[in-house]
């Protein structure tokens, strides 16, 4: 597992979660945070997780591992089906 892949399991609970009126507010600094540690920032409404935030390249993997999942799970469906 690459450290972009690992980074998607580790959220800074103390920076990582910010309340949606900051986030409004202050999206520039939580971009350039995210691309920085190339971390997750869970914005919160109300209290409860309502998004994410996620620098381009750690979405594009997470695209990617989406990709070659469903990939894998469609192949074995389909030797399923022939057999």
């Amino acid at each position: 597992m690459s450290d972009i892949t690992k980074n998607l399991l580790n959220v800074d609970l103390r920076q990582g979660v910010v309340p949606i009126s900051k986030a409004a507010s202050s999206l520039a600094a939580l971009i350039k945070r995210s691309q920085a540690t190339h971390q997750p920032i869970i914005v919160t409404q109300k209290g409860y997780p309502a998004g994410v935030l996620l620098d381009v390249e750690l979405f594009t993997a997470l695209r990617e591992l989406a990709e070659r999942y469903e990939a894998e799970r469609n192949g074995k469906s389909e030797i399923r089906s022939a057999e």
